[in-house]
C-alpha cells in the first residue's frame, strides 16, 4: 500500500501494507483476539504511547526511572507492538528509513555488514536487507522478536537475528543503526563504547536519541538522560566517534568512528544542520513542551490507514 503524504508518496512494508494482516498478526503473537488489538491500535493512533502508559500504570512501575520491573516490562510487554507497528506507519520514522539508506548510499557503503540495535519489529533491518546489505538484528522484546521475524518472512529478506551480542567481533561492522533506543536506557555512553568497539575503522553510527522527551506519553524514557540531549562530546566524541551530517532535528545523526586516517569530512550544510539541531536539541534541556507538541504532532499514521482501521470488522 502507497500512502500520499504532504505530496510524497511512501510505501510502507508488510505486512503495515494490510490493515486486516497488522491485526492479525499482533492477535497471534499477543495472543490477543482481533478486537482488542483493533481498538487498540485505534487508541494508539490517537495518541501515539497510550497504551505502554497503560500497561506500565497498570503494572504499578514508575515512570523516567530504571528498575528492574521496567526490564521485565521490555522483554515481556504487549504494549510496544502497537506503539511500534503505528510508528512505522508514520512520515516521520519513513524519513528516518529514508536518510539512513540515502547516506549509506551517499558514504558509498554497500553491500555492507549493519546492526540495527534495538530494531523492534524489524522494519529498519527489512528495508536496508531489502538494499543489499548484510543485516543483523537484535532486540530485548520477546513479542517483538516474534513480530519481527514474521516481518522478514512475508518480505522475504535474510536478517541475522541475535539472541545475545557475545558473537559480535570487534571491528567487524560497516555500521550500526541504533534509533529511539538510547534515551531508554541507563548509561547509553557505555552502548555507544561498545558501538564503537564493533565498528571498522571508517565505520559510521546513525543515532535517534530524543533524550529531550519526558512526557506522559513516553513513560520509559529516563530523566536521568535528559541532560544529554544535544549532547556531542560526552556521549559520542569521547568514544571516537564525528558528526558528520543530521537531519534537523538530529532524527537522525550519523557520526564516522573518526580512527580512520581519511575521515569524512562533514559538508557546510551538513554542519549547519548539525549546529542548528544541537541548539534546538540543548533547549529540550530546560524546556521541550514546543519540542514534544511537534513530535506528538508528527507521531501520526496516515489518513488513510486509519480510515482502513476503522471501516475493519473483527
Amino acid at each position: 500500500m502507497t500512502f500520499s503524504l504532504d505530496g510524497k508518496l511512501f510505501r510502507v512494508l508488510k505486512p503495515l501494507h494490510d490493515v486486516r494482516e497488522t491485526v492479525t498478526l499482533i492477535a497471534s503473537v499477543s495472543e490477543t483476539n482481533e478486537s482488542e488489538v483493533r481498538q487498540r491500535l485505534l487508541d494508539e493512533t490517537s495518541e501515539i504511547g497510550t497504551n505502554v502508559h497503560r500497561s506500565l500504570s497498570a503494572a504499578n512501575i514508575p515512570m523516567f526511572v530504571t528498575s528492574r520491573q521496567l526490564d521485565d516490562f521490555y522483554r515481556e510487554s504487549d504494549a510496544f507492538l502497537y506503539e511500534t507497528t503505528v510508528w512505522n506507519t508514520c512520515k516521520a520514522k519513513q524519513n528516518m528509513r529514508d536518510f539512513v539508506a540515502s547516506r549509506l548510499r551517499q558514504f558509498n557503503r554497500t553491500q555492507s555488514e549493519i546492526f540495527c540495535f534495538g530494531d523492534g519489529l524489524g522494519f529498519d533491518s527489512t528495508h536496508l536487507a531489502s538494499l543489499g546489505h548484510n543485516v543483523h538484528y537484535f532486540e530485548p522484546s520477546l513479542r517483538c522478536q516474534n513480530y519481527a521475524t514474521q516481518v522478514f518472512g512475508k518480505n522475504g529478506v535474510s536478517v541475522n537475528h541475535l539472541q545475545d551480542l557475545d558473537n559480535i567481533g570487534a571491528g567487524s561492522l560497516d555500521a550500526v543503526v541504533c534509533l529511539d533506543v538510547l534515551e531508554h536506557v541507563p548509561r547509553p555512553d557505555e552502548l555507544v563504547k561498545l558501538f564503537s568497539t564493533w565498528l571498522k575503522p571508517d565505520g559510521l553510527l546513525f543515532v535517534h536519541a530524543p533524550f529531550w522527551a519526558i512526557h506522559w506519553t513516553r513513560p520509559t524514557h529516563l530523566k536521568e538522560n535528559r541532560h544529554l540531549s544535544g549532547n556531542l562530546n560526552s556521549i559520542y566524541g569521547k568514544h571516537g566517534f564525528a558528526a558528520i551530517d543530521s537531519s534537523l532535528f538530529w532524527d537522525p545523526i550519523v557520526f564516522q568512528k573518526i580512527t580512520n586516517p581519511r575521515p569524512i569530512k562533514a559538508s557546510l550544510m551538513a554542519s549547519c544542520r548539525i549546529r542548528v539541531g544541537q541548539a534546538l536539541l540543548l533547549s529540550g534541556r530546560r524546556n521541550a513542551s514546543v519540542h514534544m507538541w511537534i513530535a506528538r504532532k508528527i507521531a501520526r499514521a496516515p489518513k488513510e490507514w486509519i480510515k482502513s482501521l476503522k471501516e475493519l470488522e473483527c
